[in-house]
């Protein structure tokens, strides 16, 4: 009678075929275990025979189980996908002050498109612009209704100039709202719509602003109501940001959030530099705000905040419970994690038993799920997590309960991320590892069950993506790169995503991710399927590979757009601002710089020994800085011009001394940093610590030179290989294919490394051209790196150098005037006196590097470019031969050698 016996006893474990969970008819949660629909919960491996007959009903209720997941899981997407229909308004104040801003709008205009498309999968975004300037201003408001081309935005904002003011300082904001309360806000059916309101000055009328002049102290002299238009918009459901540059703004937003209920959304803007990314954070925002809301109305109400503590209670004055542990143990296998694979394999349970001491209240609380401070029978720290559950009547939350697959699946996804991480981390060093925390299922007499983790490192906690495809800014490359490895190494059956947790000395310690796979039926309520998955695969696609999701507008969008305002002769930007992307932790910028500069006055060659780990650091951080700057940069003067340096390091910072180092004077760098000389490495260190630390201060052009083909036989590849190693060389060569290849200053001096291309029609054919990307063998990038000049030919032939062309006075002519500019700037040839004119001063060749290898007797040259686009140079003196060579080179050419 032992099958009988089996299945009547009260303590005998059953397994469920479906699930993998083991129960015992005792346990309170018995009668509750409904797999998939099934009635009878549990089936051991002995009850195989008897449970065939229901097998078939099983597949039934699977099936509906599935359809049922698809269609909630068609809700949420659908939620999120409707809250990434954008229509966004900048309302921006036009007077004289704000030219920087308004520059600002149209240069990172771009960026922030391409940000948000990163950031939303499936985002279609509408722009629309209102300018505005006071009542005796021509025009008065110049706007553009909402439009899904982007280049017409930019055009448009383009045509925009800072001027007027009338004479006072408030500003007609009465007529700019009442011209965005006139758009079309139901356009394209978005459901987040938000007004982005950039101004340094506040509306007419003294309930809004205590500045000594106002010629409208009573308000509005058209009768425009302000708190009316404000409502209008409220009642649009538009959601209001008002980014203030000056504390004039103050008093206006602090009335109208006391009448409106806070409704307005202050941010700081004064930093133009920093516009772009406080209005990506901002929209990033306002969707997530918009999930939220449609969420609510969707039945799917957010439940009430918990009484948080953060204090770790006194262990020895609480009572430990007796618990039996139940954990999914990690897969051996890639292939049992494949489509064919069996489901129960990532099921397997292993049961221990302990003693668990728990804190009264939790710590920390999730949208399902709250945290509590744990300690273990050994003394190790942990945490323990209980779903909510919410009293309607009282409206507080308590401990809940769910069903014993939902909290086994939280462990199965666990021991999935944990043994995924494992095989990703077999090729990665430390400090760019991903690790999982386990997760557990505890069971007591008298308990609610709660899954049960290791406490995790002290540290930052922090979220990097969700489980649709939306990242954070703080999330790296790395950990993106583990959630594509996941797709990949399981042939695109499931991902891990849902990525939270804390950095420390080994890479990430990561906590409660999701797993995301093909069959719904699998892995708890966060798998939110294919659709989630082809949304995150978009979304990587963007990150990773630099490449537009889909491109839904007439003019392509260079993914790296983020231009800035030129730079005035004393920056107003001060030294120790924190550069627009974050710095990376090995980055000590300040140390580094002074490092690289403590050389000076030393004997020349004399290295500068950084460590490999503060180098790659650098070259993380500048890459991304890059890549926030267009491809054709648009700069202002006054700025200094240098050309090829060629690893000559002291002869850059001598060039500094003359000129002044950054940010107390601009720098445009026309490219060939590294080769031939015998300290590439401090060379390019140091240029990239400054456009790190002063991005518009100081900006780099790619030279043919920097590319790996070329670096390899040059030197660069071998003084990386011998001082630290291959690795590095290839890090910097992923870097160089993110320089940009060419600038325009003022609109009228076009610059480059090489020269012009035959096939350059516009400037829009630089501004489209892709990065990162290496130099092709023709076009117009191998131009642009490539091209040389030659007096005594026409038009355009053959290069020697076997690659590109050579160009004569009428080809330059014949671009200059398409282009409409009235000076070329190259670097490219060594020139005697270190700078040299060609075809009657209409191209300028520029060479920085004096002494060039040793070899040759030339100057150096740095032109400086000022205010009015007049012309000079600062040169660094030739030697002769005999001084620029060593006591030992001078001691061979005695002995004949």
């Amino acid at each position: 009678n032992v099958q009988d016996h089996r299945i009547a006893c009260a303590f005998a474990e059953h397994e469920c075929e479906q699930c993998g969970v083991r129960l015992r008819r005792s346990d309170p949660c018995f009668g509750d275990h409904d797999h998939f629909g099934a009635s009878d919960g549990a089936v051991g491996a002995e009850d195989v025979a008897e449970a065939r007959p229901q097998s078939q009903p099983r597949r039934s209720s699977e099936g509906d189980f599935a359809r049922r997941r698809m269609e909630d899981i068609s809700r949420v997407i659908n939620v999120y996908e409707q809250a990434e229909r954008l229509n966004v308004c900048f309302i921006v104040d036009c007077t004289g002050s704000m030219g920087g801003h308004i520059r600002a709008v149209k240069n990172q205009i771009n960026w922030i498109v391409h940000e948000m498309r990163a950031r939303l999968p499936s985002m279609q975004l509408q722009l629309a612009f209102v300018g505005y300037r006071d009542h005796c201003d021509t025009p008065r408001i110049e706007t553009l209704p909402f439009t899904n081309v982007v280049g017409d935005f930019r055009d448009f904002v383009a045509g925009m100039r800072a001027t007027g003011g009338g004479g006072d300082g408030p500003e007609d904001v009465h007529g700019a709202l009442e011209e965005a309360c006139r758009l079309d806000w139901t356009v394209n059916g978005a459901e987040t719509r938000v007004v982005i309101h950039i101004a340094d000055y506040p509306a007419h009328g003294s309930r809004y602003n205590d500045c000594p002049r106002d010629s409208y102290p009573q308000g509005d002299p058209r009768g425009l109501d302000l708190e009316t238009l404000m409502r209008t918009m409220k009642d649009l459901s538009v959601q209001y940001i008002f980014g203030h540059i000056t504390n004039h703004t103050e008093k206006m937003v602090r009335v109208l959030n006391e009448t409106l209920g806070d409704y307005i959304d202050s941010k700081d803007m004064m930093n133009v530099e920093l516009v772009a990314e406080v209005v990506t954070a901002s929209l990033h925002s306002s969707v997530a705000s918009t999930v939220s809301t449609l969420m609510s109305s969707a039945g799917r109400d957010i439940a009430p905040v918990v009484v948080l503590s953060d204090e770790t209670p006194s262990w020895d004055n609480i009572a430990p419970d007796l618990v039996v542990l139940r954990e999914c143990n990690r897969v051996s296998d890639v292939s049992s994690l494949f489509a064919d694979a069996e489901p129960f394999l990532t099921r397997r349970l292993e049961e221990s038993a302990m003693l668990v001491s728990m804190a009264p209240l939790p710590f920390s609380q999730g949208e399902t799920r709250m945290a509590r401070h744990a300690l273990r029978e050994d003394g190790s720290a942990a945490v323990v997590k209980h779903f909510k559950v919410v009293d309607e009547e009282d409206d507080v939350v308590g401990i809940g309960s769910t069903s014993p697959n939902s909290m086994i699946a939280l462990s199965e996804v666990s021991a999935v991320a944990a043994f995924l991480g494992e095989l990703f981390n077999a090729s990665r060093e430390a400090g760019d590892r991903v690790h999982f925390l386990g997760s557990a299922v505890a069971h007591g007499p008298g308990l609610v069950p709660f899954n049960i983790e290791d406490e995790l490192p002290v540290g930052d906690f922090a979220r990097f993506s969700n489980n649709v495809g939306w990242w954070e800014p703080s999330a790296t490359r790395t950990l993106m790169e583990f959630t594509r490895f996941t797709h990949e190494v399981t042939k695109g059956h499931m991902m891990v995503v849902d990525l939270q947790g804390v950095k420390n000395d080994d890479g990430w310690t990561l906590t409660d991710p999701c797993v995301l796979c093909e069959d719904v039926a699998r892995f708890g309520s966060g798998n939110m399927g294919p659709h989630a998955m082809d949304r995150c695969l978009a979304a990587l696609k963007v990150r990773l590979d630099e490449v537009p999701v889909e491109v839904q507008f007439e003019v392509p969008i260079p993914r790296q757009n983020y231009s800035m305002p030129g730079v005035p002769v004393a920056p107003w930007r001060p030294p120790n601002t924190v550069p627009m992307t974050p710095q990376d932790q090995n980055l000590a910028l300040d140390d580094m710089i002074d490092s690289l500069n403590a050389v000076r006055g030393s004997r020349r060659g004399q290295p500068v020994q950084l460590s490999e780990l503060q180098i790659m650091a650098l070259v993380r951080v500048a890459r991304d800085t890059l890549l926030r700057q267009p491809t054709l940069l648009e700069l202002d003067a006054p700025l200094k011009v240098m050309g090829d340096i060629h690893g000559q390091y002291h002869d850059l910072l001598h060039f500094f001394d003359v000129g002044g180092a950054p940010p107390d004077s601009n720098y445009l760098l026309l490219g060939d940093y590294v080769d031939r000389g015998k300290q590439s490495i401090e060379v390019i260190c140091l240029l990239l610590a400054y456009k790190v630390k002063y991005p518009e201060n100081l900006f780099m052009l790619r030279g043919n030179h920097e590319c790996a083909s070329i670096t390899r036989i040059y030197g660069f590849y071998d003084e990386c290989k011998r001082r630290y190693n291959i690795k590095l060389w290839k890090m910097f060569c992923d870097l160089f294919n993110c320089l940009p290849p060419a600038a325009l200053i003022d609109d009228k001096i076009f610059c480059m490394h090489g020269g012009p291309s035959p096939e350059l029609q516009n400037f829009d054919c630089i501004r489209n051209l892709p990065r990162p990307c290496d130099v092709p063998d023709t076009g117009i990038l191998c131009d642009l790196l490539w091209c040389d000049p030659d007096k005594d030919i026409s038009g355009w032939v053959e290069n020697d150098r076997g690659v590109s062309y050579t160009f004569g006075p009428d080809a330059l002519e014949g671009v200059m005037q398409k282009l409409g500019v009235d000076l070329v700037v190259r670097a490219h040839q060594v020139v005697e006196d270190g700078y040299e004119f060609f075809v009657g001063r209409k191209l300028v060749t520029i060479f920085s590097a004096p002494n060039y290898c040793g070899e040759f007797n030339n100057a150096g040259a740095q032109m400086e470019i000022h205010d009015d686009l007049q012309c000079s140079f600062k040169l660094v003196s030739r030697k002769t031969r005999e001084e620029t060579r060593g006591p030992l080179q001078i001691a061979k050419a005695a002995l004949g050698f």
